[in-house]
């Protein structure tokens, strides 16, 4: 136990230690250099330690100088560096960083203002075993890992999705291409089928007009057969009529002339009957065939009369033609119409995109992110370090329609909104630094009836610790500083602390107001260095250097100037700040391109409403102009039958007895046997006359027609991202399986790190309670998580309760008196006394604002605690001591008497000393 009153350097001894050992002047929260730490007047300093250490202890030497800030180590007498130290200390599980292990007289108070989060570390570190703490920073590094998985799943998977979409947007126009493409293909078809056409009617005719011929053909066969009687009986009456051989010499010279002359009379009459005989059968022939042509001419008349009153009664009717035309100028239009709205449709859909894929827009998107991110962050800051005024920012935020206040601001949510946003983020330590975290949670408001209903409600109503503050009537965020900036340049000043950071109006005057932040400067090395004549300047009350916050008081009675500094520490909160003009524009801009998306898609509606009307009405016109078609197809079909008719007999010959039209359509048929089998088939589901043809090869024309801007380029882009799109699924497929084994591994991780913890904290639990019990008092400790996946989320929760009448809360800085906060510190320290695995513990000025009853039961629990044969070495600081105190022979009680007026050493008369106080 070291005594001694303020001032006589108590402290120096830990501070001491804490050098000794390596440590941070962090930790000490005094100073930032090691020369600072030196005597003032002395330009050096030097501490000795030695450690006990079986095997041999340890002996440690540093000698600081204070020129600059050098020191010079000796481990067991020989040179060495401050990592050999480092490297001895910590094998010795010495950790002077650790506020379970060494906490110095500054760190006191910080002790309980640590998170649940932070206890749990130094606990780990303090009495948990070496792989404890690794394996919660392992886990914490492998949910880090994970989280980072799962983030590459989610944008992968979000980026499958877009993908999905646009294609999806995109599939229209392959479906319109594949559906022009179709009606090409009609078209070919058609095209190909109408020769054919013409050829089988035409083969038809022919047909005819052969069966024909051979009828004929058969006739003058029958004609002959029936005239050979007639030739025979001929025959016989000419062999009747020659003589014989012998008349015929012996009268050969009388009749000579005679038959010369009967013969050449013969002839003539044979000629003569030949000549009747064969007009008497071209007479029958042609009498047959004139019967025959009378007949089918009759039986055509009667076709064509049949089919002249079938087109006079198609004649009737008015002329299409007119209305045929008119149909395809409005279905020109439509097609006109129709290609405005989708090229319209693709603009917007292009626009679309790129309002999605702009880098603008990716920019807005996470930097709007990054900003949410970072006021969840320091939500949970706040939920950690005060959760009263946690929720009573919920509920603020929840109601405040209860109050007059236009701008509800909440100061200490200068973590977390709009309230502060420090210019520059090395200044945020000055400002935090000035500022108490007590005002840093306040709610200021700008009307005192509003400050007192919220109080009401969260104090009174809710049992909230929490603070709240109005702002002076008159602002005093415009008051000038007592002395301008340019005549402290000199000595390295280069701004007033206001000028570091913007704030609301109500919440700079309230600031000017108590913390005169319009006065007080900052300066820089050069203001370090000079310190002695800054000091010497009148006016300076309280001013910053780069790494110190020094504060000057002048005797009322002597005008001395008394100076006291203090180490500025690093930002906890304000360094996560939030541009608030840049949010509002970003969320402007991130809603103005929402609007454009809402314009688009309404603008997308119509459009498809009105190509919805346009493809109606276009069915329409289509279907009328197939009635009106094939209305004036079938007049076009009975004239061409009627005129096929008439002409059917004046084909020309060829050379060998065919007609040409006979030989046109054999080389017309050979042309046609090229065709394949593919080709026939689709042939068979076309229409089978001229008429059905043209009337539909007029329909599809018109409907591909209406299908502009479509190219093959449309379906290469939807299969190339239809490629990318189930690469993107594999890939994902691969990501949530590494994901779901990642968390196997974490799995296996969490059991050896939560099991071991569980049962160090249930042990801590039960030293704790007990001591607690033992003051007539309750406490309790455990193991707090949200979320159990959140391993950087875990912390040890401390809870207590000092009177019977009210219930156990968390210890935090703002909740119980200083006095109770000292007494669960020591209680918590005590607890990890038996399991600690350090060799030694110091605590300073820990019963500071104790009453005597806590402070007498505390020392009693110490003393009991510490003096056990099985912990470590316990420094325990004070500067008083109750009378009465129960001791023990383990302990040794260091006297510290130190100061200008303290005798020397080699005049002190303990004789004296004694019998001055028995007087």
């Amino acid at each position: 136990m070291i005594v001694g009153a303020n001032g006589t350097g108590k402290s120096s001894i830990v501070c001491a230690i804490c050098l000794g050992l390596a440590g941070k002047t962090a930790i000490l929260g005094r100073g930032d250099k090691v020369g600072l730490y030196v005597k003032r007047g002395c330009h050096k300093g030097f501490i000795e330690i030695e450690l006990y250490k079986s095997g041999g202890n340890l002996v440690i030497n540093r000698e600081i100088h204070v020129e600059n800030n050098q020191s010079l180590w000796m481990l067991n007498g020989r040179h060495c560096n401050q990592k050999t130290v480092e490297e001895e200390v910590k094998a010795l599980r010495i950790q002077v960083s650790n506020l379970c292990q060494f906490l110095p007289q500054e760190k006191v108070g910080e002790f309980a203002k640590m998170s649940k989060i932070e206890l749990l570390e130094a606990t780990e570190k303090s009495v948990g075993p070496p792989e404890m703490y690794e394996y919660h920073c392992e886990l914490k590094n492998f949910r880090n890992r994970e989280r980072e998985l799962e983030n590459v799943v989610k944008e992968k998977a979000s980026f499958l999705e877009k993908a999905k979409q646009r294609n999806e947007r995109n599939k229209h126009d392959v479906n319109r291409y594949y559906e022009k493409k179709r009606h090409l293909d009609v078209i070919e078809l058609l095209e190909k089928k109408k020769p054919w056409v013409e050829y089988e009617t035409t083969r038809t005719e022919l047909e005819g007009v052969k069966k024909e011929r051979d009828e004929a053909k058969r006739q003058l066969s029958a004609l002959k057969q029936a005239q050979a009687p007639m030739l025979r009986k001929i025959q016989l009456i000419d062999n009747q009529l020659k003589p014989t051989e012998a008349q015929i010499k012996a009268k050969t010279v009388a009749i000579k002339e005679a038959s010369l002359k009967c013969k050449q009379k013969q002839d003539q009459l044979d000629r003569k009957h030949k000549e009747i005989e064969d007009i008497k059968q071209t007479q029958r022939l042609k009498q047959m065939e004139e019967e025959d042509h009378q007949k089918r001419i009759s039986n055509t008349r009667l076709t064509i009369e049949d089919l002249k009153a079938e087109l006079a009664k198609v004649g009737d009717q008015p002329d299409v033609t007119p209305r045929i035309n008119e149909v395809n100028v409005e279905l020109r239009r439509i097609q006109v119409e129709r290609a405005k709205i989708e090229g319209e449709k693709s603009d917007l859909r292009r626009e679309k995109d790129n309002i999605y894929a702009e880098s603008r827009s990716k920019m807005l998107e996470k930097k709007l992110n990054d900003m949410n991110n970072m006021m969840n962050a320091k939500e949970e800051k706040l939920r950690g370090r005060h959760r009263d005024t946690y929720t009573a920012l919920m509920w603020l935020r929840q109601n405040r329609q209860l109050f007059n206040c236009s701008k509800l601001r909440l100061f200490g949510i200068v973590m977390l909104f709009e309230s502060i946003n420090v210019k520059d983020h090395r200044f945020a330590k000055y400002v935090e630094n000035h500022i108490s975290f007590h005002d840093l949670r306040a709610f200021v408001f700008q009307r005192k009836d509003d400050m007192e209903r919220f109080m009401t409600e969260v104090r009174d109503k809710m049992n909230l610790k929490v603070n709240s503050i109005s702002a002076p009537e008159d602002s005093c965020s415009k008051r000038p500083p007592s002395r301008n900036i340019e005549s402290l340049r000199r000595f390295g000043f280069f701004t007033y602390l206001r000028e570091m950071f913007d704030a609301p109006e109500e919440v700079m005057s309230y600031l000017c107001h108590q913390y005169r932040v319009h006065d007080v400067p900052v300066g820089n090395e050069q203001t370090k260095s000079m310190i002695r004549t800054v000091i010497e300047e009148p006016y300076l009350r309280v001013f910053y250097t780069t790494e110190e916050r020094y504060t000057l008081k002048r005797s009322f009675y002597s005008n001395k100037i008394s100076t006291s500094n203090s180490a500025v520490h690093p930002s906890q909160y304000l360094t996560i700040t939030v541009d608030a003009e840049e949010k509002r524009q970003l969320e402007q801009q991130m809603k103005t391109c929402e609007s454009k998306l809402r314009d688009i898609d309404e603008r997308m509606k119509a459009l498809q409403k009105e190509a919805t009307a346009l493809d109606r009405r276009d069915n329409e016109l289509l279907a009328e102009k197939k009635q009106l078609s094939e209305l004036k197809g079938k007049k076009r079909q009975l004239e061409q039958k009627i005129s096929t008719k008439q002409d059917r007999w004046v084909y020309p010959t060829g050379s060998n007895g065919s007609t040409g039209t006979e030989f046109n359509v054999f080389i017309f048929y050979e042309m046609f046997m090229v065709l394949d089998f593919s080709s026939m088939q689709a042939f068979s589901n076309l229409p089978d006359t001229l008429d059905e043809i043209d009337a539909m090869l007029n329909e599809e024309r018109s409907r591909a027609e209406c299908f502009t801007g479509l190219s093959e380029n449309v379906v290469d882009e939807y299969n190339r991202r239809e490629q990318e799109i189930k690469h993107l699924e594999k890939d994902l497929e691969d990501k949530s399986n590494a994901l779901n084994a990642y968390r196997q591994n974490i799995s296996e991780a969490k059991e050896r790190w939560l099991n071991p913890l569980k049962q160090l904290v249930e042990q801590i639990n039960g030293k704790f309670s007990d001591f607690f019990r033992s003051m007539q008092c309750a406490g309790e400790v455990d193991l707090h998580s949200e979320n159990e996946e959140e391993y950087d989320k875990y912390g040890i929760r401390i809870r207590v309760k000092f009177h019977s009448s009210t219930q156990l809360h968390e210890l935090t800085p703002y909740h119980q008196s200083g006095g109770e906060r000292s007494v669960s510190t020591m209680l918590y320290l005590m607890a990890l006394q038996e399991l600690n695995r350090c060799p030694f513990r110091v605590v300073d000025e820990i019963n500071q604002g104790m009453d005597p009853v806590n402070e007498r039961r505390v020392f009693d629990i110490v003393v009991r605690t510490a003096c056990k044969e099985t912990t470590s070495q316990y420094f325990f600081i004070t500067p008083k001591l109750l009378q009465n105190l129960q001791y023990a022979e383990e302990m040794t009680v260091l006297c510290v008497h130190n100061g200008a007026h303290m005798l020397p050493p080699n005049q002190w008369d303990e004789k004296a000393f004694i019998r001055r106080l028995h007087r």
